[in-house]
């Protein structure tokens, strides 16, 4: 799995950090404004646990969009230096649209997101309970409509490596396709399997 970046806009977004401890590969830098003196007790706690994968960049000047070029400016190094991991920006300002578009050129490896709760993988990692592994799926496959896995075996073994990072045994990755096929998102005919429902039918 890439390394994930997470770059989070602290002035703009506070986000729970403990999600991000689910990621064996993983960096998280926490942009603070000038005027943020306190930190919460969750958020230095699971930077701490974090260790070596954390950071603080501290904001030494107000100023206008000041945070936003300090992110800027390590987004950009760390493209340079990390050119497989993926890039996520936390935060609620539009301003990051246009670098991250530029980014993404013509490879995407960056996305912005209001709440780290809202990355897709970390919704993977959390999902516990079977309802949530079916939504975590169904959006998972919802993501990469033209390529998904065609056979059954290869299905659970996606499910198993990839989607849930082997999380999950044998059993349960069968019953959430079970689940999916209750859904009628999805038919198995022998080995064969096709997409329908919500997914839309699309040919693998």
């Amino acid at each position: 799995m890439k390394t994930q970046v997470f770059l989070i806009d602290y002035e703009n977004v506070q986000p729970d950090v403990l999600p991000a401890l689910a990621l064996e590969d993983v960096l998280v830098l926490v942009f603070v404004g000038p005027q943020q003196s306190k930190l919460p007790f969750a958020l230095v706690d699971g930077m701490q646990k974090l260790g070596s994968k954390a950071e603080y960049v501290r904001v030494a000047q107000a100023g206008k969009d000041a945070l936003d070029m300090h992110l800027a400016f390590h987004l950009g190094r760390l493209c340079c230096q990390m050119p497989e991991a993926y890039f996520h920006v936390i935060a609620k300002d539009r301003d990051y649209d246009p670098l991250l578009e530029h980014i993404n050129k013509p490879l995407k490896r960056a996305a912005k997101w209001g709440n780290l709760n809202d990355v897709p993988m970390l919704q993977r990692f959390q999902a516990n309970t079977l309802p949530e592994q079916v939504q975590a799926t169904v959006r998972w496959l919802k993501e990469r409509p033209k390529n998904r896995p065609s056979t059954q075996k290869k299905l659970a073994n996606t499910l198993t490596k990839a989607v849930f990072a082997e999380r999950l045994d044998e059993a349960t990755i069968h019953e959430v396709m079970a689940q999916l096929e209750k859904r009628k998102l999805l038919t198995i005919e022998g080995q064969k399997v096709h997409y329908g429902g919500d997914l839309e039918v699309v040919g693998v």
